[in-house]
């Protein structure tokens, strides 16, 4: 897949509120069947409202603690480094999803 960034006007959010829904059926053969869903919501806290609900599954969910702690590891690394950043570059990262609904 490819990602195009350009098309995505950046926001800049100053808090996140988050919330967890399960939600439970009973399959033909009686057995539960459980899914769970995270939902980030972004706030501006400038405009005093939210910029974006994000609902995620439980498989992207679980990818980001690593994601944020790399991106976290390279911030700090960055600015410590007393030289001047060369050219901007956007780095992306993703998970493996391969959800497409």
């Amino acid at each position: 897949m490819e990602i195009n960034l350009g098309h995505v006007p950046p926001l800049f959010a100053h808090d996140v509120a988050m919330s967890t829904v399960t939600k439970a059926k009973k399959t033909k053969k009686g057995k539960v069947k459980k899914e769970a869903f995270t939902e980030l919501v972004f706030i501006d806290a400038l405009r005093k409202m939210a910029i974006a609900r994000i609902v995620l599954p439980f498989d992207t969910l679980e990818a980001l603690p690593k994601m944020i702690e790399e991106n976290v590891k390279k911030i700090k690394k960055d600015l410590k480094d007393k030289e001047m950043p060369k050219e901007p570059k956007t780095e992306t990262s993703k998970t493996a999803s391969s959800y497409l609904g």
